[in-house]
């Protein structure tokens, strides 16, 4: 397991929230006269809709105009309104031709070649009768973007122990990381698939540009593996665009971060906040540095390649294809080939900027989409060459729960006793030492425990008697446990709890309890 300081590094080179931040309803959502929303109110998915962007995925508003404020009929300001990208169209029962919009008029679109949607130019809402023009963006599985920021620390936390543990990390045909583990000469891989952990690796990658460490392996710049994480965390048989992009960023709070897409793209709107029709600045990321290239892409995948196993090609994959032509029987075999060919009928892409992004991600869905339609038999894939590192890994745990159990109540100068619980998660055997300290602003006591070969899985378990006399009404108390050697346990976001007791007078009645 040759990890050791590349715990945190190696994603970012394979692959790679603000929580409370719910999607905004954006102008031109819902039906006639509504709209506006940025004013912190809970909204569904339902209500983020395609919409005519421009290059770097900013919403292009309608033009500045003066409308009739509907209560006193007098001349306002309006337009500057996201625009609504207009769809079935060849159905005049779901989309009338009054509420599609070309060329310069009424919403003042300036591209012939797209359709908008008739925007009521005062909410900046949907005008009536036109919702059925507009499509929503189908997020699928994507939806857990809306998770707070401690479900995607933990989830990222998770990725970086698994990773660091790994005996051998490679990268699929769709670029996600695989880890593999060897055991009685046995190899076991897994893929990071979690729509959870592979938005947590986007969003890292987004604010840092890595997860905190040099790249061991420069496979990929650190957007492109950002963009592979999007489509391994995208529903299979979807489709990842631009507005589902543009939607994420906002929903997960990078709009409003620092982020290594800094400087921000950003351009007024007004929508209605809280029933307030008004001017907001609404930012964007910027991915205009951002190159991508289809064939260079799968070009370099799997990594290393390992197809055919009698001489590795790059860009060659192995699936499951049914014997053509077809026989009375169905028969299949085992293809390998390059990726390009099989998933994409060897057809080209070469983009920039939003849309070689969002591109790239689709690409990466698709692959994977292809694997799992297509999948080989058990025992039948090329095996993936990984040797046993030697290297001893293990994650000790002390739960915040109970982990360190200490009386609510102390009499001071009293004899009580406190527990302290080390839990390893594995996968090797861990030793190590606890250590539970107590104070109030002065050291008040120190205790060290010994743990030797504590099996996966098993918990350690101490108690201790003890007797303090303190003049402060509290005692505030620590636990710390420390991997023996340290770098074996990769992660250390769980190896501190705290706890705390009150302390009563000596003589003032019972003891307490725990």
């Amino acid at each position: 397991m040759k990890i050791h300081s590349l715990i945190v590094t190696v994603m970012a080179v394979l692959l790679i929230f603000s929580g409370d931040v719910l999607a905004e309803r954006p102008p031109g959502a819902g039906n006639g006269g509504g709209g506006g929303g940025g004013g912190g109110g809970t909204t569904d998915f339902g209500d983020l809709i395609m919409l005519y962007r421009d290059d770097y995925g900013v919403p292009i508003p309608s033009p500045e105009v003066q409308v009739e404020d509907p209560e006193t009929g007098e001349l306002v300001d309006g337009g500057l309104c996201w625009q609504p990208l207009a769809f079935n169209l060849e159905d005049p029962n779901i989309c009338s031709l009054d509420c599609q919009v070309d060329g310069k008029d009424l919403n003042g679109n300036d591209d012939p070649n797209v359709d908008v949607v008739l925007v009521n130019q005062y909410t900046c809402g949907v005008a009536a009768g036109c919702s059925g023009c507009t499509q929503e963006v189908d997020f699928g599985r994507v939806n857990e973007a809306r998770s707070p920021d401690t479900v995607f620390e933990s989830q990222l936390d998770d990725v970086i122990v698994n990773l660091s543990i790994a005996d051998c990390l490679t990268l699929d045909p769709a670029g996600r990381v695989v880890a593999s583990q060897v055991e009685d000469d046995l190899v076991t891989s897994r893929a990071i698939d979690s729509p959870l952990q592979n938005l947590a690796i986007y969003r890292e990658l987004i604010l840092t540009g890595t997860l905190g460490a040099p790249l061991p392996l420069l496979t990929a710049d650190y957007l492109t593996t950002a963009a592979r994480a999007l489509g391994a965390a995208s529903d299979k048989t979807g489709e990842f665009n631009v507005d589902m992009l543009a939607y994420l960023n906002q929903i997960m709070g990078l709009d409003g971060l620092p982020t290594t897409l800094d400087p921000k793209i950003c351009e007024t709107y007004r929508e209605e906040v809280q029933g307030v029709i008004q001017l907001v600045e609404k930012c964007f990321l910027d991915y205009g540095a951002f190159a991508y290239n289809r064939d260079t892409n799968f070009g370099a995948l799997p990594d290393p390649a390992y197809i055919p196993g009698s001489g590795p090609e790059a860009g060659w994959f192995e699936y499951l294809a049914e014997v053509v032509p077809p026989t009375p029987t169905p028969t299949f075999e085992i293809v390998q080939g390059p990726i390009t060919t099989a998933v994409f009928a060897d057809e080209s892409f070469d983009d920039v900027n939003i849309d070689g992004f969002a591109q790239a991600a689709d690409d990466a869905r698709a692959v994977i989409d292809f694997m799992h339609s297509n999948p080989l038999p058990a025992g039948y894939e090329t095996p993936l060459y990984c040797a046993d590192s030697g290297d001893i890994f293990y994650d000790l745990s002390i739960s915040e729960q109970s982990g360190l159990q200490v009386p609510k109540n102390y009499v001071n100068g009293g004899e009580r006793e406190f527990f302290v619980n080390v839990t390893n998660l594995g996968p090797d055997p861990a030793k190590g030492t606890v250590t539970v300290v107590a104070t109030n602003g002065v050291e008040l006591g120190s205790w060290q425990f010994t743990i030797t070969d504590l099996l996966a899985g098993q918990t350690a378990s101490f108690t201790q008697h003890f007797t303090i006399t303190t003049t402060s009404n509290r005692i505030n108390w620590s636990a710390t446990v420390v991997a023996d050697p340290p770098t074996a346990d990769p992660n250390l976001g769980n190896n501190y709890v705290t706890a705390s007791s009150t302390v009563r007078a000596a003589g003032g009645g019972g003891g307490g309890e725990h």
